[in-house]
């Protein structure tokens, strides 16, 4: 599975989550990486060292900008698993 985490101030994100609501999140991956994470993919949440299996259920939104050399953000929309 792969990670994402949800940032610390982002505490309202993985309640919403673990309530079993869809969630939208921002993954900074490696380019070569980005057509990995497509619709249906199974992913790992974690957030202040909890962990939590999910699943992609939107396609990948590349979000202009990059957050370092040969990486992209991307938006995606998880659930729970």
């Amino acid at each position: 599975m792969k990670p994402i985490s949800i940032s610390k101030s982002d505490k309202i994100t993985f309640r919403d989550f673990n309530e079993g609501n869809s969630v939208q999140v921002r993954v900074s991956v490696p380019e070569n990486e980005v057509k990995t994470y497509v619709k249906g993919t199974s992913v790992k949440i974690t957030h202040e060292g909890q962990e939590a299996a999910a699943r992609i259920v939107s396609d990948p939104l590349i979000v202009s900008g990059t957050t370092g050399p040969g990486e992209r953000l991307i938006s995606l929309i998880v659930e729970k698993a």
